[in-house]
């Protein structure tokens, strides 16, 4: 199409085969040129969104970075001055964003993500 609106083109080629289809009528659209082919193509497909990346916190990517050097809670709790309790919290609920239940699962996904 001359102004570059290849969406609006394919549009109204499409109502054109649907009229000529409801008229019978094939002649008009043997006559066109090869200019309509690319418009009676189907579109090509949208490119695939990018992953959803979580939105880990900094100690929830800290927690996640000691299991992955397989520290004990214990370890990363001293590690990063804070109880074991609230290693835990933080490893669950970066669980439940990466949507995994396991500690191996959870390393892997984030690496997969490149959080880690």
């Amino acid at each position: 199409d001359a102004a570059g609106d290849t969406g609006t083109a394919r549009r109204l080629v499409e109502h054109a085969v649907r009229e000529a289809r409801r008229e019978r009528l094939r002649r008009p659209l043997l006559d066109t040129g090869p200019w309509i082919r690319p418009l009676l193509d189907p579109a090509p497909a949208p490119p695939p969104a990018p992953p959803v990346v979580p939105d880990l916190s900094l100690r929830e990517r800290e927690v996640l970075s000691g299991v992955a050097r397989l520290m004990s809670y214990e370890e990363i709790g001293a590690d990063l001055f804070i109880s074991v309790n609230t290693v835990k919290t933080h490893l669950k609920n970066a669980y439940r964003k990466l949507s995994v239940n396991r500690r191996s699962d959870a390393v892997r996904r984030a690496r997969e993500l490149h959080l880690l």
